[in-house]
């Protein structure tokens, strides 16, 4: 054997310390002390050995240190210097310039990739004895930041509160939201790559209009009516998880008015349905979205938790069937096939921006009973107001003529003697009845003028189901605590909310400082700041 190799890669050839000490070897006297010279010189080449290899790591790790840091620093998108100058300038202020040997850069609006090529030759001391004079190691660092897929939903109140004004303007809550999302949806598209970011508008008020994409996608029930909301009642979602089943059947909220007006023919119905209202999901056309934004119009209760709900479910991948669906009619590119991605997938963000200008408030729905078949009331189209209205009691022997203030044997105008005999009123179905009425109208005028305000009042309360704020405030803790866990990062904005309605929002946010209280114009400033946060996760995660 010639040589020994060292972990390090570095051959020790032992011929010459062979030959030199071949004549202790030879000799016959001081053995003892001849092997001990042996020893002790073949000790000191080997710490000698080890003290050259010790000073070249340390200068190795130093080197390499400073290639690691500046590849990291020049390839981040937000750095302003070129990307050759700050390596350079990392190799110069640590003082290690000279090991330096090439840089190249890759570079794309998107994405950019640095790399440093150095090489430390570091001279010897001991180990030059043995003909080594120099030890060279090479160093080597990339980095590459990219910006990655994001998967965006807004919730945006659309409550009747956001047509107060902004403080210090004479510019509405919801105009003032409406710039400032535009905006976000330009900074968000301008700074993306093609392929790489869908978003999802949610308006809400007491209810959500999911939009005819998702109507048409989801499995929801039908209604008898002319004019289909296209809402569905919470009572079919589970609030403990962002999923929404795409074959589970989902309840439709009818057309009513539960008490917002007490007229006739005048209407307010709950889950306000026309395009002013409607959701757009998973877009890639920043147009569309802002288009979908700038319909938007203030009126209602407020239900953030409806919000929260439906905006978590575009970022679950329980709606990857509503994205084939979308690509299969040509709605949306195959490059999208696979949305929402799985939690897991680790380039791919999602991102939830909940939005309210109040809290929690009372939500309605209408009883299962008052929704299909025969009404009590009977229709005389003869007559106009009340009086075209008679009630009949529970056997239907008797009714009750709002013209004649008296219970009869027919509903009025089809007994001998009245206007329009032998038929001139006709029994009206539930969905006719609630589509001339609110069920508080209803329920005061029509049974009231019968049986009496008292049970007027009892009767609103079964056809009328109520969900009070507290159960509210708990379903929206309960999704964004599950939203959070699934890996949805959710940012909330408070737009001269309440306190309480600050604190629940602010308990939604994936962290304290992911929540933003909004005064007037501020509305614009936060949405961009959350913009900017987006993309820097987006580089870093």
């Amino acid at each position: 054997m010639n040589s020994v190799m060292l972990p390090t890669g570095i051959g020790i050839r032992l011929s010459k310390a062979r030959s030199r000490l071949g004549a202790f070897r030879r000799s016959e006297h001081g053995s003892v002390t001849v092997f001990g010279i042996y020893l002790a010189v073949l000790i000191m080449m080997v710490g000698g050995i080890a003290v050259d290899v010790m000073h070249s790591e340390e200068i190795r790790t130093e080197v390499q240190d400073v290639a690691d840091t500046a590849v990291l620093a020049a390839a981040n998108l937000d750095q302003t210097l070129g990307p050759k100058a700050v390596v350079s300038d990392y190799f110069n202020k640590a003082g290690v310039s000279k090991y330096l040997k090439s840089i190249s850069v890759t570079s794309s609006t998107f994405s950019r990739q640095v790399s440093v090529q150095a090489s430390s030759t570091i001279p010897t001391f001991f180990m030059r004895l043995e003909g080594i004079n120099h030890l060279t190691t090479p160093e080597a660092a990339t980095a590459v930041q990219s910006i990655g897929n994001v998967e965006i939903a807004l919730a945006l109140d659309n409550s009747g509160s956001m047509s107060e004004p902004m403080y210090g303007t004479g510019t509405s809550k919801i105009e003032g939201l409406k710039g400032a999302a535009d905006s976000f949806v330009d900074t968000m598209y301008t700074n993306s790559a093609p392929g790489t970011i869908t978003m999802s508008i949610l308006p809400y008020d007491s209810h959500l209009d999911i939009g005819n994409e998702l109507l048409s996608d989801l499995k929801v029930t039908s209604t008898p009516d002319a004019s289909p909301r296209k809402c569905v009642e919470d009572s079919s979602l589970d609030f403990t998880t962002p999923a929404i089943s795409t074959t589970a059947t989902l309840v439709r909220v009818p057309y009513y008015d539960p008490g917002y007006t007490m007229s006739l023919n005048n209407l307010m119905p709950d889950c306000n349905s026309s395009s002013n209202r409607d959701s757009v999901v998973f877009s890639a056309d920043p147009a569309a979205l802002k288009s979908t934004i700038d319909r938007m119009t203030a009126g209602g209760n407020t239900s953030i938790d409806t919000g929260v709900k439906w905006a978590a479910a575009t970022l679950d991948p329980s709606f990857q069937p509503v994205v084939d669906a979308m690509i299969s009619k040509g709605q949306l590119s195959s490059t999208y096939a696979g949305r929402p991605v799985a939690y897991s997938d680790s380039n791919d963000m999602k991102a939830l921006i909940v939005m309210s200008d109040g809290e929690n408030t009372t939500r309605y729905d209408l009883a299962p009973a008052y929704r299909t078949g025969n009404s009590p009331v009977w229709y005389d189209a003869k007559r106009s107001g009340d009086a075209a209205f008679s009630f009949s009691n529970p056997g239907g022997t008797q009714y009750f003529s709002l013209a004649k203030h008296r219970w009869r044997s027919a509903p009025y105008g089809n007994r001998k003697g009245d206007a329009g005999y032998p038929n001139g009123a006709v029994n009206l179905t539930y969905p006719q009845l609630w589509a001339k009425m609110s069920t508080l109208y209803y329920a005061d005028y029509i049974y009231g003028a019968a049986y009496g305000y008292g049970a007027s009042h009892n009767l609103w309360n079964k056809i009328t189901t109520q969900t009070d704020s507290t159960t509210m405030d708990n379903n929206l803790q309960t999704i964004c605590t599950a939203a959070k866990k699934a890996g949805i990062i959710i940012y909330s904005i408070g737009f001269q909310t309440s306190t309480h309605g600050a604190a629940m929002l602010r308990d939604c946010a994936t962290a304290p400082s992911f929540y933003f209280n909004a005064q007037g114009t501020d509305i614009s400033t936060v949405f961009a700041k959350i913009a900017t946060n987006i993309q820097h996760l987006r580089l870093t995660q």
